[in-house]
């Protein structure tokens, strides 16, 4: 009970934070509370229509309330270049991998239609009535990009998302230390179910933490993400608050070693040195060359270019328990790479349709890795359309960087994405926060070119539109800002 009604209240928190905060501070608190706090155990079913949860409930009454309360007088009183035109990406990138993906997926149903059988086990075919679900759920999904493209793309509004993400997980710190010392049960307790296997929260001779969320990873990794978010804040303040973020990471580096996540503590440490000793330059170029890497890295492993036996060898030094579990990590990819290659461009759909199986009809495999989720759902097109989203923008800042001028914020949330996206690898910690994060780079890269105002104010306006976007009408408030 208690879930359907904190889920069904939701819109009408999300209502009032768009009529009494900024729209830069509405959407981050609408996407990251939602994901923090709602329950996943309570969903809408409705006809042809995808699952409304707790992720698409907020950020459809986010799209709506911003349509209805950020408008007129209160639009244009906003700092020049705030709020970029449109819902609909101007980038014909952005707009050919939205096509892709929107396309991709209405074809993965429509080349599906054969019903499998293995043994005993049916797996059912997908009808032209499913296309409608897949094109819902491939909309709700990207809601987050979009509305952090259109009101997170300036820097000071990259500032609050980092913000917000630093004092988020302030506040979450507690619960999941809380369930660091007395197991986590607050999910239970409250909710009145736990997410996930709790055997897999049994690290170290005490417990991995999970508060509301999927699972134990997914909560090392948001802290890992946060923690990102406080030393970029920390390398661009001075005085008081330089030391407040410091504290702030500090703290947050504690709550992340606590919550047992290796792979996540090692992301940390890897990409907090880089906001530690690199300029920010280095540190957009560094996350544009990763971001590079791992767009291409399942044709890598598909070729056996990726370095897995050397892999092995060094989990074997750390733990052998590890290794083993890497190891089985890497054969389950082998075979569902060679299942996914047997329908390359569209995949093979939901319903299991993706996963191995003998001919006594077990399940064989194990689907660990986004990545590999995937392609074998929807195929090469679907991946290169949805990770593309994910990480082009990221590259092209670190093409366009001088030109750009960027700030410490964008170089921040780009390493913190980087994080989010490096984890995506092993684990399928795809997440809302994951496409507000790349829908606010890809809006920065829109804008173009920003400079400060002046030293009171502190605001920065755009001078010049980067080349990777059409050149179009401007919004009123916009072209007033333009030379």
């Amino acid at each position: 009970m208690i879930s359907v009604l904190v889920v069904l209240a939701s819109p009408f928190v999300v209502f009032w934070l768009f009529a009494n905060r900024s729209p830069a501070a509405a959407v981050t608190t609408s996407i990251l509370g939602a994901y923090l706090l709602l329950p996943r155990n309570y969903s809408i079913e409705l006809p042809a229509v995808p699952s409304l949860n707790k992720d698409s409930i907020p950020a459809l009454a986010a799209t709506l309330a911003a349509a209805m309360l950020i408008q007129g007088p209160r639009l244009h009183a906003l700092v020049p270049g705030m709020v970029l035109p449109g819902l609909w990406p101007r980038s014909r990138v952005i707009r050919i991998l939205f096509i892709m993906m929107l396309g991709g997926a209405a074809a993965t149903v429509l080349t599906n239609g054969d019903t499998l059988r293995y043994g005993p086990q049916v797996l059912p075919a997908l009808r032209p009535y499913d296309a409608a679900s897949a094109l819902g759920y491939t909309l709700f999904s990207l809601l987050p990009f979009l509305l952090a493209r259109k009101y997170l793309a300036h820097p000071d509004a990259q500032k609050i998302l980092l913000v917000g993400l630093v004092v988020a997980a302030l506040i979450y710190s507690l619960p999941a230390l809380y369930e660091v010392r007395m197991s986590p049960q607050l999910s239970r307790n409250i909710y009145g179910y736990f997410p996930h296997d709790w055997v897999q929260h049994l690290r170290g001779g005490g417990f991995r933490p999970v508060v509301f969320l999927s699972h134990g990873l997914w909560l090392a990794i948001f802290f890992c993400t946060s923690f990102l978010a406080a030393l970029a804040l920390w390398r661009s303040s001075s005085g008081k608050d330089r030391m407040r973020w410091l504290a702030a990471s500090v703290w947050l580096f504690m709550t992340l070693v606590l919550s047992k996540g290796v792979g996540a503590l090692g992301i940390g440490l890897l990409l907090g040195a880089m906001i530690l000793f690199l300029p920010i330059r280095l540190q957009v170029i560094g996350a544009a060359v990763l971001a590079a890497v791992l767009l291409v890295y399942p044709m890598l492993r598909g070729a056996d270019m990726v370095p897995t036996e050397a892999a092995l060898t060094l989990a074997e030094a750390v733990d052998h328990g590890r290794a083993a579990s890497l190891k089985t990590r890497f054969d389950n990819e082998d075979i569902l790479l060679d299942k996914a290659n047997q329908r390359p461009a569209f995949g093979w759909g939901g319903w299991g349709r993706n996963r191995v199986f003998n001919d006594e009809g077990w399940d064989m495999s194990v689907t660990d890795g986004y990545w590999i989720l995937a392609i074998g759902t929807r195929g090469w097109i679907g991946y290169l359309s949805e990770f593309g989203l994910l990480l082009v923008p990221m590259i092209f800042l670190g093409l366009r960087w001088k030109t750009l001028a960027l700030t410490p914020a964008t170089a921040g949330l780009s390493l913190a994405l980087t994080a989010n996206m490096i984890d995506l690898i092993p684990n399928a910690t795809l997440t809302p926060v994951t496409w507000l994060l790349a829908g606010a780079l890809a809006g920065r890269l829109e804008l173009g070119r920003v400079v400060d105002t002046g030293k009171e104010t502190g605001l920065a306006r755009p001078i010049r539109h980067s080349a990777y976007t059409r050149q179009t009408r401007r919004h009123p408030a916009q072209a007033a800002a333009l030379p």
